[in-house]
C-alpha cells in the first residue's frame, strides 16, 4: 500500500482556531514534534479576542503561517481559505484542541496513493469522555481497514483531524462544503464526495487525541435533519439512487423522532412514524401504527415500553 512518492513530500496542514488559548499551544507542540521532517502549519485565526495570536507568534517557526481570516463561525470556510494558501502536495487536517501522536504524519503518509481518496486513523478521546459517541473500536489497532461510499454514508467513522489526502483530490472534490445547511457535518459530506471515486483506509492505529466537549454534542435532531440535506444532495447528484434514499431517508426522520421522543417532545411522532413507514416490510408499517398508541401513553407507562419498542425496529428498514 505505501506510496514511496510520499516521503518527504511537503504536507499542509491547516489549522482553524478561534479562542483556542487554552488548548492550541499541544495542538502546535503535537506538529512541531512530528517525526515527518516536512511540513507546513496554516494557522486560520477567526480574530480571536483571547490570547491565542500570542501564543501562536511566540514560535518563530518559519514553518508556521499564522492568518486572520473571517468565517463567520463556518469552519469550512475557514479550512477552504487555508488550502488556497497551502504549498504541499498532501493536506491534513488538525483542529486546535486536538494533538497528534508524534508518528500520525509518519504513518498516514505512508498509507496514501494514487488509488486512495483519503487516509484516516482512529483516536483517543479526551476531556468530557461521558459524551463521546462514536469510536473506532471495531477496527484493529494492528490493522487498517476499507470503506467506501456505502460504508461511510451510513455512519461516519473520520474525524477531521485524522485525515491525510492529497491536494489534487481535495481540488477536483471542490473542498468543503461552505453552505450554512451542512455546519458541523460539512467534513462528512466531503469525505462522502471523496468516497464516490476511491477507496477510503482507516488505520486502527490510534494516532491522535481528540477532544470531547460540550461543542461536541450537538443536539441530534439538528443533525440529522441537516443530514437529510445531504442525502437530497447525494440523490441529486445521482451518487444514490431512489431506492437507497428512501431507506436514507427513512433512518434519519427515525433517529429525529427518537430524540424529539426521548426529551419527551411528542412532535417526534411524526418524523419517528414518517421513518418507520419508509420500510418495505408489512410487518413493520404494522408497527408504526402501534407506535403510534405507544407514544400518545402518558409517561409513566410510555416509559419503559419505548425502549422495548425502539428494539423491535431497530432494523426494520433493512428488512
Amino acid at each position: 500500500m505505501e506510496d514511496r512518492n510520499n516521503k518527504h513530500s511537503l504536507v499542509s496542514i491547516i489549522m482553524p482556531t478561534y479562542n483556542q488559548a487554552e488548548y492550541i499551544k499541544a495542538a502546535i507542540d503535537s506538529v512541531i514534534s512530528q517525526s515527518y521532517p516536512t511540513f507546513e502549519l496554516i494557522v486560520i485565526d477567526n480574530y480571536s479576542t483571547d490570547t491565542t495570536a500570542d501564543i501562536v507568534h511566540a514560535y518563530h517557526d518559519p514553518r508556521i503561517k499564522y492568518l486572520k481570516f473571517n468565517n463567520n463561525g463556518v469552519i469550512s470556510v475557514a479550512r477552504n481559505h487555508g488550502v488556497k494558501h497551502a504549498n504541499g502536495r498532501i493536506l491534513a487536517f488538525l483542529d486546535s484542541d486536538d494533538i497528534w501522536l508524534p508518528e500520525f504524519l509518519n504513518m498516514q503518509t505512508k498509507l496514501l496513493n494514487d488509488n486512495v481518496a483519503l487516509v484516516s486513523s482512529s483516536f483517543e478521546p479526551i476531556g468530557n469522555k461521558a459524551i463521546c459517541r462514536h469510536h473506532l473500536n471495531y477496527i484493529n489497532e494492528n490493522s487498517v481497514k476499507i470503506f467506501d461510499y456505502k460504508d461511510i454514508i451510513n455512519a461516519n467513522p473520520i474525524m477531521t483531524s485524522s485525515v491525510v489526502l492529497y491536494k489534487t483530490d481535495f481540488d477536483h472534490s471542490g473542498g468543503f462544503d461552505e453552505s450554512v445547511n451542512f455546519r458541523f457535518i460539512e467534513d462528512w459530506e466531503l469525505w462522502l464526495r471523496l468516497a464516490v471515486k476511491k477507496k477510503v483506509l482507516i488505520n486502527g492505529a490510534k494516532l491522535i487525541q481528540y477532544r470531547i466537549s460540550a461543542k461536541s454534542d450537538r443536539d441530534l435532531r439538528d443533525v440529522k435533519k441537516r443530514t437529510l440535506l445531504i442525502m437530497q444532495k447525494h440523490f441529486e447528484l445521482n451518487y444514490i439512487n431512489a431506492s437507497m434514499y428512501k431507506g436514507l431517508q427513512g433512518n434519519c426522520n427515525v433517529d429525529i423522532g427518537k430524540a424529539h421522543l426521548d426529551m419527551n417532545d411528542r412532535s417526534g411522532v411524526k418524523y419517528y412514524l414518517k421513518g418507520v413507514w419508509a420500510a418495505r416490510s408489512i410487518h413493520n408499517k404494522f408497527l408504526a401504527i402501534a407506535g403510534l398508541a405507544l407514544f400518545c401513553m402518558p409517561l409513566f407507562l410510555r416509559k419503559n415500553l419505548l425502549q422495548l419498542f425502539y428494539k423491535l425496529n431497530s432494523t426494520m428498514l433493512q428488512k
